[in-house]
Order: C-alpha cells, then sequence, then structure tokens
C-alpha cells in the first residue's frame, strides 16, 4: 500500500509529480480546508525571527539570527498558479501573514510564534471572492502591513483587517472610478506598500494592461486602512519606461523602472515624484536594508535617498536581502534553493540552508519572499 500523499509531503520527501493541474487544485484546497480558522492570535513580541517564503506553502523560520533554519510548514505542491502558489508575505505587530494562491482560491496563514500556522481569518467575515468560503480571500499579489492593519491586493479586489484577523473589509475597484476622466483603467498584479506612520497611507502599485495612458503603471492609494482607495494621477513619473518595484523605507517611497536602471522617489505618499535618478544598476532585485534602498544584482548599488548610489561588495548576490536588528544579512532568490548569510554587512556570503525542492514544472521552487520581526517565545 502507497502512503497517503499528504504523509509523504510530511515526511519532507521529493517527489516527481505528474499529476494534472485539476489535480494539484484538488489535492491543494484539501490542504487548506485542513488547516484551522484563526482570528484569536496573541502577538507577543520577544524572541527575533526571520521568515521566508517559497511555492507549495513552504515556511522556513531562523529564530538564532539566521544560522539555523527550520521548514515550520509545507502546503502542497505548486507552480506559479494554483492554491499553493505564493510570491509575498508580510510581518506586523507580532504577526507574520502569508498569501498562498494565484490563479487559484487564495488564503492568508498568520503565525504568532513562527512554528504554528493557521488562517488569518477567524471567520466572521466572508468577502463575495470566498463565495461562501471562509477561508478563502481575494486574489493577492502582495502583502503590506502597518499601524496594526494588514492588507492584501491583486487583481481588482482588495482586503484589510486591522484586528488580527477577526473580521476583514474589502474594497472592489469593479465600477469604483467610472467617473473618472481618465476613462476605464485596466490593472492586475497589485503590490501594496505601507508609507510609513507619519501619514499611515498604504499605496498599491498594479500594471497597466490597457493600451495607453501611463507606462509606469496605476497607483491607488487608501488613508482610511482600506476602508476605501482612490486612483492617484501622480505627478513625475513620465519618464517611466515601464512598471518597476515600489517600497518604502518609513520616511520615502522609491520606484524604479522595469530594468532598475532609474529610481524615482516621494515623501508625500506618492502624490508627488522627484526623478529620474540614474543607479548604476540592471535587472536588480530591490530591498529596504535598514534605512538603505538596495539594488541587488551585478553590479549591486545602495542608497538613502535614492538619488545618489554608491556601490555595494561585489559578493552581495542577486536576490531579495533581509536585515536583522544585529545588522545580519540573508539572501535569498527564486531560483535558488538555499539561504545565504552574512555578518559583515555584505563583504562575505555563507551557505546557511539549502533543500531539495518538489520535481514540479511551471514555476522555480526557490524562495519568493521574506520578512524579519519579533514573536511570542
Amino acid at each position: 500500500m502507497k502512503p497517503p500523499f499528504l504523509l509523504l509531503l510530511f515526511l519532507g520527501f521529493s517527489v516527481a509529480f505528474a499529476a494534472d493541474p485539476s489535480e494539484f487544485d484538488i489535492l491543494g484546497e484539501k490542504r487548506r480546508e485542513e488547516i484551522p480558522l484563526g482570528g484569536d492570535f496573541k502577538p507577543d513580541p520577544q524572541v527575533p525571527a526571520f521568515v521566508v517564503v517559497g511555492h507549495g506553502g513552504r515556511i522556513l523560520v531562523s529564530k538564532d539570527d539566521g544560522k539555523t533554519w527550520k521548514q515550520t510548514f509545507f502546503g502542497a505542491p505548486s507552480a506559479d498558479h494554483g492554491v499553493w502558489a505564493t510570491r509575498t508575505m508580510t510581518y506586523g505587530d507580532g504577526l507574520f501573514v502569508v498569501a498562498f494562491g494565484w490563479g487559484a482560491p487564495t488564503s492568508w496563514l498568520a503565525s504568532d510564534d513562527a512554528v504554528n500556522w493557521r488562517h488569518l481569518t477567524g471567520g466572521e467575515t466572508v468577502l463575495p471572492e470566498a463565495k461562501g468560503n471562509p477561508r478563502v480571500m481575494p486574489g493577492t499579489w502582495g502583502l503590506a502591513a502597518g499601524k496594526g492593519t494588514i492588507i492584501g491586493t491583486g487583481y481588482m479586489s482588495m482586503a484589510a483587517t486591522s484586528d488580527s484577523g477577526k473580521t476583514f473589509r474589502g474594497f472592489s475597484m469593479w465600477g469604483a472610478f467610472k467617473d473618472d476622466p481618465r476613462g476605464k483603467f485596466q490593472t492586475h498584479h497589485l503590490d501594496p506598500v505601507y508609507c510609513g506612520d507619519a501619514g499611515g497611507r498604504f499605496l498599491a502599485l498594479g500594471d497597466n494592461r490597457g493600451e495607453s495612458g501611463a507606462k509606469f503603471g496605476h497607483l491607488f492609494a487608501t488613508d482610511d486602512f482600506g476602508a476605501t482607495w482612490k486612483w492617484l494621477q501622480p505627478k513625475g513619473l513620465e519618464a517611466s519606461t515601464g512598471r518597476g518595484t515600489l517600497v518604502a523605507n518609513g520616511n520615502r517611497l522609491l520606484m524604479t523602472d522595469k530594468d532598475a536602471e532609474n529610481a524615482w522617489t516621494s515623501r508625500d505618499g506618492g502624490e508627488t515624484w522627484e526623478g529620474p535618478f540614474p543607479t548604476g544598476a540592471k535587472r536588480a532585485v530591490l530591498s529596504v536594508v535598514g534605512e538603505e534602498f538596495w539594488l541587488c544584482g551585478k553590479p549591486s548599488r545602495a542608497s538613502v535617498d535614492g538619488k545618489t548610489w554608491h556601490e555595494l561588495p561585489g559578493a552581495v548576490p542577486l536576490g531579495q536581502v533581509i536585515k536583522s536588528e544585529e545588522g545580519t544579512l540573508v539572501s535569498i532568490h527564486p531560483q535558488r534553493t538555499n539561504i545565504l548569510r552574512s555578518g559583515n554587512r555584505g563583504e562575505t556570503w555563507e551557505e546557511v540552508h539549502s533543500y531539495e525542492p518538489e520535481k514540479i514544472e511551471g514555476g522555480a521552487q526557490g524562495l519568493r519572499d521574506g520578512a524579519f520581526g519579533f514573536v511570542a517565545p
């Protein structure tokens, strides 16, 4: 008798999967329904922790400043589209939150100790996209956290909670801007950021999928923690040659163009921008490292203000960089199934963890996102 499918996953075996995508969805949805609801988390941020995530619901955790890592959760095998596909997570106020599901039903999982993972929602609020299933959230491309609120965006719908998953509020952009003189818009891949405590604003940057309009994409803002959103008309982004990446360091916003060759900065919540400022990088991955913006590629560059850029050590690898309170850096990348660590500001790196990925077509099985925060003992 063959061992049950999920048992193979939990034992950590590497299996070659050749099932039809619909079979993956059935297995993935079954796994999702087995996970308990939340809504009653008790954040107690005391212990520092790194958390990184990848497809399949793979969650890896380090509580010793990145020296050793443990897999604390796995959902079910997934490619770039499926119930357990992921590219985003966030941390806020003692709670790590990860979104799973793209091109398939989405769920948000959360943990206050980085070990035990449950659905963020307690099930009291069922948003329209869930079609009656409290475990399903709107399609989520990105998550952001700030001032006790967690916001997710992805397609044309947003969702937010300000009470750690007890209740949620949703906002749909379908028809919301029908009276705007700019006319109809098309967007996708909405990625949110928290601008900082000074204003409490969240922004979401999405593609411009239409045939005309701003090349940088579309920019949306909420000043009431996700209850309502407005479609911005930012000034100063006219020279952008394609949608890039948007991040914030608590004091200013920084946006790059598609190839990260140029940057723009904003100090007023995305209403007006300065730039373009040449970065000296190309096709690099943008991260916020402390108060600095890092573009990690070949070459790697850094900036405090987004205007002037300087070289980083040549050893800095391509990928996202996450910094601990001790100054330790870890690096991840979707094409790498390992974690690199640096204790000397990127001068040298060592591999501190690697894993054997599931053999599945349709998406790199490396690590997609990560964050540093504090959790309950």
